[in-house]
């Protein structure tokens, strides 16, 4: 299945927009819907989609007037992005842009960011979010990781002002999605090494993530709460899944 097949698909949307526990990414794509309904809006906005895919998270904005932007292939569009990374519009025409999990794909984000400006009305809002801390995923490239400074560095040098930068899925959250992500490789590499100490002290965990991943994914949203969307105290979270970032185009 190709890469547009996959991100069309309304298993790959119905994941993000409704995430349910049991899902193999519930503790990541959970906390960013849950970060991304903070700027749910019935206003009739002009929203870009920048890099769509599936347009996961369309419905939080019910009467906007909701334009999607990809690579050629990706169906229904209304802007097909160049290879110069341009799109068919004028200046200053939306109230708001959305780029989610985009950013690490980009090969060039200064110029991705500087289309994204010049789109934007003055004063208009630019909603990011990319990978801190994640596996290789081509879609169809994968090129870049950020940390929160390194990220804020980035959208202020594109002449954004930075309102909000927050991280999420931190800490030990985290690291059950990451365990989560990686257990088979784990136990294979254990079968292989024949390394029956560690198989004792893994298989619980592996047991609960084969048997009760929902369960699992439960507790964590319990016990883990402030580990979910972090807009304070960013520097005590040193080990996160994805940044958000909240920025504007400068009103002069």
């Amino acid at each position: 299945m190709s890469t547009t097949d996959v991100l069309s698909e309304q298993a790959y949307v119905s994941e993000r927009i409704d995430p349910a526990a049991g899902q193999q990414s519930y503790l990541h794509l959970s906390d960013l819907r849950l970060a991304m309904e903070a700027y749910r809006s019935d206003q009739p906005l002009r929203v870009l989609d920048f890099g769509c895919g599936g347009s996961p998270y369309r419905p939080l904005f019910p009467n906007a007037d909701y334009r999607r932007a990809d690579c050629a292939g990706i169906a229904d569009l209304n802007y097909v992005i160049g290879e110069d990374g341009v799109i068919d519009e004028t200046d200053n025409t939306f109230d708001l842009i959305l780029s989610t999990q985009v950013l690490e794909h980009v090969p060039d984000p200064a110029a991705y960011l500087a289309e994204a400006r010049r789109l934007l009305k003055p004063g208009g809002l630019l909603l990011c979010s990319t990978h801190g801390s994640f596996e290789d995923h081509a879609c169809p490239d994968d090129f870049w990781r950020w940390t929160s400074e390194g990220l804020r560095r980035t959208l202020i040098a594109a002449d954004f002002a930075v309102e909000q930068m927050s991280k999420l899925t931190t800490g030990p959250r985290a690291m059950v999605f990451t365990f989560e992500r990686n257990h088979a490789e784990l136990w294979a590499q254990m079968h292989k090494h024949r390394s029956s100490a560690l198989r004792l002290v893994l298989w619980p965990f592996i047991f609960m993530l084969q048997k009760h991943r929902r369960y699992l994914h439960l507790a964590c949203d319990r016990y883990f709460p402030d580990h979910r969307v972090v807009l304070n105290g960013l520097e005590r979270h040193i080990y996160y899944v994805v940044l958000m970032a909240a920025c504007r185009k400068p009103e002069k």
